[in-house]
Parts: structure tokens; sequence; C-alpha cells
């Protein structure tokens, strides 16, 4: 980290250093001041306008399709959530309590708190300051029946725990190796929640059940949590992403017939307004560049106000989020629909949130809330959305170019299948030892890397035909944005641009390699269409059945490539539901740092390897700009990339043929290739036991 910041010194003008060094400062004073007030005072604050009652987004329930919920699934999940068992990050499905065991992560297993949640007041006084223990109290009092408290401070893979009772801000990454914050921060997006609201449609008998369990774990998450305390308020990003789902969850309900008593509604109304303000407080900005993470922020922030009482803070916060969307959207996207950031993954998440936001603001400027998004925005959602669906494999599921932490906006539609825990033993190695002693139960392993929930969203905004077979999947997501959007909108032209295009006598280079890839059916070469991300620097050659991806990104962030891999001119191929070439992935962020370098690494991707780094790593989310990526020459069925960086060429020449790919790499020193070195990795956390 040091080396990070020494290397930002002096890379950085001088102008925008000491604008930087101003208003660190100035965040320094404030956040010392914020500091002795939230540990003198209780961080609870009533909001007069939290007596109104909250409004329901505006869409129609008659108009959402729920017919994609498969029964015997949704059954699955209520036991799961009831139960509080949750598969977040590759946990596979673990209860998450105070006295329960954890797996550990790897080798790694931390003995975190024990305590008995009975009586509430001695549970509550072990976990949380003294000075917010009355108030958290009289809120776990609501609590009805036989509940047991779900630890939301814990990694509960690893069992390395933060803590509410301390303050947000100087909390940190785990000390130790194997703890990984990600967890309780995925667990505290509450992104379970609307999906528990859609369960009362589809299991209509457990109807009370649901309601009760929903009631208790909100009450829970606020009465465990208070504003500005713990690991769920550390990352404004996730506190964006809960805000936003527990307004589409309460939503559903709604307008599912679910009724509240008026306490729990005041409660959770005010629960709003203190996230809409923490948000608005500490919204990760950067002069530098923006990401993924600011417009959580702010897409929280518009789901949040939207469903507020009418108020001055409403108008105002509705406003600027609105406003920061438009901005944001030009800002984060290149105009072909491409997410800057390096990442097809992180593309997903920021398009997911885009499309929803969009969505919203559209209903809300039909009923005179604020205006509605420009043209120019909703031709890059449009090419957001076909850039999705041109990245999805024949599988369904999508490139895994740069990181991929399975982070999405919401969760709605359930996403994949059934298998038995011994099958899911055998395929995963973070779950090879789950549930030894149940090995003939069913196990509902969820595919994070299926893009298509995202593209039926898109489905449910723009007429396009070619988004039709992700909505079939998904119909849920489609029906959501259209009764958003009342109207879908025609963009019937889009061009896929050339661009970066530069000539090398690449035959001339003195180190040669052929290899040759066969297929296992016929390929029909005469359909073959591409599809060219220039700007994003991803080149596709694609048939119904055939799906070959050629990787030349560009860094993203501004050049700060956080979530960029070491990857130039790898690729991914696939036959069918066959991949026989595909990226690594990511596995896992700060809880294994070796890891972490090790996947986004030349050595872990399909491309050459001269014994260096493409860039060299500068943090864990940062890397030097040192490489180059242009395109020699392409055609109906062949395409020539060079990459170069610190004095390395490499050109590879990719030629389809009917039963073969081939593959010529030129290169001006000594290589090797990385075909065998490639580990199957299946979202963050999820790793395959075959390639180890």
């Amino acid at each position: 980290m040091f080396k990070y910041y020494i290397y930002k010194l002096f890379h950085t003008p001088p102008k925008k250093l000491l604008r930087q060094l101003v208003f660190r400062l100035k965040n320094r004073l404030d956040y010392q001041l914020l500091f002795f007030r939230d540990y003198l005072l209780a961080t609870h604050k009533f909001y007069k306008e939290a007596k109104g009652k909250l409004i329901s987004l505006p869409f129609v329930i008659e108009e959402l399709d729920f017919s994609g919920f498969q029964k015997e699934q949704a059954e699955y999940i209520w036991q799961m959530y009831k139960t509080h068992c949750f598969d977040l990050l590759g946990s596979g499905w673990i209860k998450n309590s105070y006295v329960d065991p954890v797996p550990g992560f790897e080798t790694f297993r931390y003995d975190s708190i024990q305590v008995k949640t009975d009586p509430a007041e001695e549970f509550l006084k072990k976990v949380m300051l003294r000075r917010d223990w009355k108030h958290s109290c009289r809120i776990w009092q609501k609590i009805k029946g036989n509940y047991d408290a779900i630890d939301w401070q814990k990694d509960y893979k690893s069992g390395y725990r933060w803590g509410s009772d301390r303050w947000y801000r100087p909390q940190t990454i785990a000390k130790e190796p194997g703890g990984d914050i990600k967890v309780p921060w995925e667990l505290g997006r509450l992104q379970h929640l609307p999906r528990l609201a859609i369960l009362t449609r589809i299991l209509p008998e457990f109807r009370v059940e649901i309601r009760e369990e929903f009631r208790n774990q909100m009450l829970d998450f606020i009465a465990q949590n208070p504003v500005r305390m713990g690991v769920n308020y550390m990352c404004t990003m996730d506190v964006g992403i809960r805000t936003a789902n527990v307004a589409l969850a309460l939503s559903l309900m709604e307008k599912l017939s679910v009724q509240f008593d008026g306490e729990f509604q005041e409660l959770v109304c005010n629960f709003m307004f203190e996230h809409c303000h923490h948000i608005r407080k500490n919204l990760e900005w950067s002069e530098s560049y923006t990401s993924n993470h600011y417009f959580a922020n702010i897409a929280g922030l518009l789901f949040g106000a939207a469903i507020l009482p009418e108020c001055s803070k409403k108008r105002e916060w509705l406003k600027f989020a609105r406003n920061e969307i438009e901005s944001e959207i030009k800002k984060q996207f290149n105009e072909e629909g491409s997410n800057r950031e390096g990442s097809t993954a992180y593309h997903r998440l920021t398009g997911e949130m885009a499309v929803y936001s969009a969505a919203l603001i559209h209903a809300l400027s039909l009923e005179k809330e604020c205006d509605d998004l420009d043209d120019e925005t909703y031709q890059i959602l449009y090419g957001a959305c076909r850039f999705e669906n041109d990245i999805t494999k024949p599988d369904g599921t999508f490139s895994q170019i740069g990181d991929n932490d399975s982070g999405l906006f919401f969760k709605l539609s359930i996403t994949g299948g059934f298998f038995s825990t011994a099958q899911v033993r055998k395929r995963y190695h973070n779950l090879k030892e789950y549930h030894l002693e149940r090995s003939s139960e069913i196990y509902l392993d969820e595919n994070m890397n299926d893009g298509r929930t995202f593209v039926s969203a898109g489905s449910g905004m723009f007429e396009e035909d070619s988004f039709e077979s992700a909505k079939r999947f998904y119909p849920f997501e489609s029906s959501f944005v259209k009764a958003l959007m009342r109207k879908r909108k025609l963009f019937s032209t889009f061009n896929y641009e050339m661009i970066g295009k530069r000539k090398l006598d690449y035959e001339s280079l003195p180190y040669k390699k052929k290899y040759s890839i066969m297929f296992p059916e016929v390929v029909e070469t005469e359909k073959l269409v591409h599809q060219f991300y220039s700007q994003f620097g991803l080149y596709l050659y694609r048939t119904e059945r055939f799906y070959l991806c050629i990787a030349m990104t560009d860094n993203g962030q501004n050049g700060n490539a956080g979530h960029a891999h070491n990857d130039k001119l790898s690729f991914e191929l696939s036959i069918g539901e066959a991949n026989l070439q595909q990226d690594s992935g990511t596995f896992v962020y700060t809880s294994m740092p070796k890891e972490r370098n090790r996947f986004r690494s030349v050595q872990s991707h399909n491309t050459v390897d001269f014994g260096v780094e493409q860039n060299d790593f500068i943090s864990l989310f940062s890397m030097k700009n040192e490489s180059q990526c242009y395109i020699n020459d392409w055609g109906r069925d062949q395409f020539v990339g060079i990459a170069e960086y610190k004095g390395y060429i490499h050109c590879r020449k990719f030629v389809i043929l009917k039963d073969r790919l081939e593959i010529y790499d030129y290169c001006n020193y000594e290589f090797s290739v990385n075909f065998q070195n490639q580990i199957e990795t299946f979202g963050y956390g999820k790793i395959g036991n075959d390639k180890l």
C-alpha cells in the first residue's frame, strides 16, 4: 500500500494534488467532530418526517410476471431463509447465528463471540455500546415468536468478526488471513428481502409466516446495526444497495397486500431516512474517477428517497440522485455501452443499477416527481444491455473478463438448479467438506455468472428481439422494468465500431508457435458474425452454438486498473454447453492477497508469458498502465491482435475453421503459453475441484 501512495504522489498533477489535500483535510476535520459526537451520544436520530407513511414504488403488481419461479425452488429458499441459512460468495447454505459453528475458509477458522440471545437485554449489552443499548432493546422487544438472532458482523465462513460496538470509519479489512469483509457486507445488503416478499405470492400457504420472518429480520438488523456503527455502514456502496432492496421489498409487500403494524412502519420509515442521510453524507466520489461504488450510492439514494413521505429532504435527494445518475451513465459507460472498469462482471453490476434506476426515474417523471433522462442516456443503456447479451455464452453465463465479485443490485429470479450435496462437494473445492453427514440432501446451487437476468431487465426497457431469449428464462426482471417504464423504447440501430487498428509485420518476429483446438462438433463458419467492442477491448465471433471472445481490454477506472487483469490477448472458447477455454475468474479479494494477485496475473490466463506481468501490481486494487493493445487485421473468420508492454511484443492470430481453432503466436522474445494453467471458478469464492 505504501508503494501505491508513492506512485500516486509522483503521477498526480500538482494542482489536482493540492485540491485532493484540501478535500482530505476538510474530511478529516469533519471525521473527528462526528467521531467524538457519536461516541458521546447515541447515533440514532428520530426524523419528524418519519411519522408519515412510506410510499410504494410506482408499479402495478398485476403487471409483474411471477411465472419463472418454480414452487420447489421457492420452498427450498424459504426453508433456508427462515432458518437464517444463506449461500453467499461460495459459503454454501450455512446458518449464521451467534452459536452455530463456522465451516472455516481454506485453513482459516476463527472463534467468534458465543452469545446466548435470550434474554435480549444481556445479549445486546455484549455486542454494542451501552449508549445504543436501550434504543436497541426497545426495537428488539418488538420481535415476535421464537426468533434466533443473526450475527450481521461476522464472516460466517471463517468466523472472523467485526463489531457494531465500533464506529464505521475506522473499520478495516480483516487483520488476519482468511477473514473476508465482503461476507458481512453481502449479507448486510439484505438482498434476500425482496425474495421473501415474492415468496408471499409463490407460497400463499406460508404468507403469514413469511411476513413475520420478514418483519423480525428487519427489526433484528435495525436493532443490531445502529447507524454509523459497525461493518455494515463502513462501505456506502453496501448501504446504497441495502436501501434499494428494502425499498423494493417493502413496495412488493404493500402491493401484494401484506400488512404491517404502524409501529413497524414508523421504525422502517425512520430507518430509510437514516440510510438516505448516511449515503448523502458519505458519497464514494473521487475527482480521479468514479466507479460502481458511487453508482450504488446514488442508485440507493434514488430508491430510498422515492418511497419516503413528501418532504423537502425527499425532493432534494431525488433531484440530486436523478442528476447524478444521468451524469454517471455518460461518465462510467463508453458510447458503445460497455462499462469503463475493465470488467464484464462490474459491467453487469453497474448496468443493472443504471437500468433499474433509469426505469424508476422514468416512472417518477410520469408522476411529475422529476425529469426523465435524455435520449443520449437511454442510447448508452441500450448499448449496455446489448453488450451483456453479446458476451453471454451458449450456456447462459457471461465471459469473466477482469474481476468478478458476483455483485448484483437485485437478486430476484432464482438462477440455478438442484444437485445432491455429494455432487456439490465433488464440483467445488470450496465446498469439499460441505455437510458431510447429510450427503443425501439436495442443494440449490445458484449460478452467479448468469447475466441473463440483466438482459431480461433490458428487455423491459427496450424493444429488441435479441433480448427475448433472456426474458423467457427470467420473465420477472423484464416485467418489473416494463411496469415502471409503462412503454418500452425502440433503438433499432447499433454499430459495432472498429478503432485502434495498427499494421505490424508480425511474421518477421523471431519467435513463433502454433496450436490447434479441435471442436467437438462442426462449426458453421459461413454463419459467423463478429461483434467488436473496441472501447472496452472485447472482440467476439459467434454463431448460435459457437462463441469466441478475445480480450484486448483497457485497464479501466481512468487508469487505476482496480478491476482489470493481466489478460491481454487471452480468449474464451465455447461450443454449445462445452467451455473449451475460459477465463479463471477471480476467486477472492482481501481474505487471501496472494490468491488475489495469482488470479489476476498473466499466469492465470491463456495468453503468452514472458516471465513478467503485463502491468505491475501497485496494490490489491490498482495496477500500473504498461500495456497497449491494437488490432492488426481481421476478417470474417480470422482476427489478428497485438499487445505491447515493457518492450515485449505479442501478436496473436486466430483462424476459425469448421473443425478447429488455429492460434498463431508471434513474439520478439522467447515465451511460454498458459493453456494448461487455468483454474475454473464460478463466481466469487466458488472454485472448481477438477483443475486444482
